[in-house]
């Protein structure tokens, strides 16, 4: 009997332990960083329109890669359309977006002009190289009727953004 006694007291003895164990529990869980270099842009070529004789409404279609893809003006002069280019440099594998504007206003000091219709040749969905990347930016001049002459200049900004 104190055999069976003392062997019910283990069993239940034990229940009582694992019952207390079972109340609390934990785990272990990794942690990890990734540290990646910022991404850089910096403007290597300004975007230039050349000289356009001003003989009617219309426009000037410069490529991403300086060609006139379309022009309804004249080209005059010895000033060679040129795309504006930006060096790009983001870390090796990972995806990024070029963001351009929708327009800008180019001003001769009292009169403006559009450029709209940017694009760019960093293509659908760019990824970095850990080098540096060029990307080729082209737009559309707006010509409007009877556009007074002079020299217009403005400013764009060109955005790159991790994904």
């Amino acid at each position: 009997m104190k055999k069976i006694t003392f062997i019910l007291l283990a069993l239940i003895s034990g229940t009582a332990f694992a019952q207390v164990s079972e109340s609390t529990a934990s785990a272990t869980a990794n942690a990890a960083a990734d540290i990646v270099s910022p991404i850089e842009i910096e403007s290597k070529q300004d975007l230039n329109f050349g000289k356009v004789a001003n003989n009617a409404a219309g426009t000037v279609v410069v490529g991403t890669d300086s060609s006139i893809s379309e022009s309804t003006l004249s080209q005059i002069g010895s000033i060679t359309p040129t795309a504006a280019t930006f060096d790009v440099t983001a870390a090796k594998d990972y995806a990024y977006s070029v963001t351009l504007p929708e327009s800008v206003d180019l001003s001769n000091g009292t009169v403006e002009i559009t450029v709209d219709k940017f694009v760019d040749d960093a293509g659908e969905t760019p990824s970095g190289t850990g080098e540096t990347q060029t990307i080729g930016v082209g737009a559309t001049l707006n010509v409007t009727s009877g556009q007074a002459t002079g020299n217009y200049t403005g400013t764009f900004d060109v955005t790159v953004t991790y994904e």
